[in-house]
């Protein structure tokens, strides 16, 4: 079924193939489990399924994910890629280029992205993204790419423990005559960021590493990230490498890191 997600009865009509077929809950686990069960009953490439509220919702390294009915839009797509396994990483990538595109355009806010998966307005996080793939032997067979983008929370409705560190389209748009878009125009304009990024990868991998590196809010910055192993690596964020990789200038010399979380940035 089509429902936006503020009035049932408005189509979010997608200009290409993402958001078709589209699926509205009103309330889920977590968007991404969800889609993965579709993508397993066959959902295709572009499928969409987005909740007012998750209840399990789950962001990298199994951290929760802070939900309030009607307060964000929370989605997660199916897609099939035509990527290597270590390339999956330009998806993430891709995803947050077409969020901060999106949001620039529909508001007017400056945004950036804090590598690998984070959107940004003015140092705090507005958006999250979580990919999660499944491979079949060595070759990619379908990817969830899940989004949480903090829209309607006033500046006191957001919940005190993130205050300092996130923010909300609302929050930031609060004190001027303009207000927040729908959740609905802004799942819409995400999909018609993300569709040419995403149909040409890997060919358009270049053009959308120069487009995140613009709007990067690490490059430039002393860092340090945290890998999965629990082990760190130190040094200042010089690019953005072909498959969406950072790397890092350390004392020992370049690293690339195609995953982790920057801790500490100055």
């Amino acid at each position: 079924m089509r429902k936006d997600l503020a009035d049932p009865g408005f189509d979010i009509a997608p200009e290409g193939h993402l958001g078709n077929p589209f699926r509205f809950i009103a309330e889920v686990g977590s968007t991404n489990t969800e889609a993965l069960a579709w993508a397993a009953q066959g959902a295709p490439d572009g499928a969409t399924i987005a909740t007012d509220h998750q209840n399990a919702g789950r962001g990298r390294w199994s951290r929760s994910w802070v939900s309030a009915p009607g307060a964000l839009l929370q989605f997660s797509l199916v897609l099939r890629p035509s990527l290597r396994p270590d390339q999956l990483g330009l998806i993430t990538t891709a995803l947050g280029v077409a969020c901060a595109e999106a949001v620039e355009g529909l508001t007017g806010l400056t945004t950036t992205i804090k590598w690998p998966n984070d959107v940004m307005i003015g140092g705090r996080k507005v958006a999250g993204i979580l990919v999660e793939s499944r491979l079949v032997g060595s070759v990619p067979d379908v990817a969830i790419a899940g989004m949480g983008l903090n829209v309607g929370w006033s500046r006191t409705e957001i919940p005190p423990e993130l205050r300092e560190r996130a923010t909300s389209l609302a929050a930031e748009m609060e004190g001027t005559d303009r207000v927040a878009p729908t959740r609905g125009a802004l799942l819409r304009e995400i999909l018609r960021s993300l569709e040419p990024r995403y149909r040409f990868l890997p060919h358009s991998a270049a053009g959308l590493v120069e487009a995140a590196s613009a709007r990067s809010d690490v490059l430039g910055r002393d860092v340090v990230v945290a890998l999965s192993d629990d082990a760190t690596v130190s040094g200042r964020a010089t690019r953005l490498l072909p498959a969406g990789e950072l790397e890092i200038e350390t004392p020992g010399g370049p690293r690339s890191v195609g995953m982790g979380e920057i801790r500490h940035l100055r």
